[in-house]
């Protein structure tokens, strides 16, 4: 007897997306892991906090590729209009 309350079929399973450590996350974005700790901290990236660590304050973070392949794309088209606009001074 199975512990799970319904059987998981292959259909079902293949929509779920699974979730991503922080070096997974960092790899993907092309950029270093303590930078994609600090933007969670912040609340700056799509993070889940899933556990609190054993030492007071310390939170596991876990992300969706898809999520953040989505944060990524709307930061690539929002450049500030002062950088879009302004020339570079020679």
């Amino acid at each position: 007897m199975s512990t799970q309350p319904w059987p998981i079929t292959p259909a079902l399973s293949a929509h779920i997306e699974s979730y991503v450590d922080c070096k997974r996350a960092a790899e993907f974005l092309s950029v270093d892991r303590k930078t994609i700790q600090r933007l969670s901290r912040e609340g700056r990236i799509p993070a889940h906090p899933v556990l609190t660590g054993a030492r007071k304050g310390r939170t596991t973070w876990r992300y969706k590729l898809s999520e953040l392949d989505e944060w990524a794309r709307t930061k690539q088209n929002s450049v500030p209009a002062t950088r879009a606009t302004s020339r570079r001074e020679k």
